[in-house]
């Protein structure tokens, strides 16, 4: 989550104005302080990537165990640079196909693959 921070003032005139609004920025209108604030806006992958999540979560919820799993996963790819195009579109698709393997109505359960020691090397 970012902060903004600006020298304006808040209407009070207590402190600098810190607005924080889930993962966007609130940017005043005007330099008077109004409550009234222009949300930074979220590119067509962004916006892609939270249906995604939205669409793991609902279709989850119907399955024990798995939103645990669809949450540590998001948040484990979150830290991804947006500059990295090609592996979130990537991971986008992988998504996806991931995400009918779940909506199908015979998936009870949910397998990973996990590196061993011997792996790793």
């Amino acid at each position: 989550m970012q902060m903004l921070s600006s020298p304006l003032q808040t209407t009070a005139g207590v402190g600098p104005l810190h607005i924080t609004v889930g993962s966007c920025l609130a940017i005043p209108d005007d330099l008077s302080g109004s409550s009234r604030y222009t949300m930074v806006r979220h590119s067509k992958l962004q916006k892609q990537v939270l249906n995604l999540y939205r669409q793991f979560l609902r279709a989850g919820k119907e399955k024990p165990g798995f939103l645990p799993r669809i949450q540590a996963e998001f948040r484990k790819n979150a830290s991804i640079p947006r500059t990295d195009v090609m592996h979130i579109e990537y991971l986008y698709r992988r998504g996806q196909r991931q995400l009918e393997q779940l909506r199908d109505v015979n998936t009870k359960q949910m397998g990973t693959f996990v590196k061993t020691k011997l792996e790793e090397r």
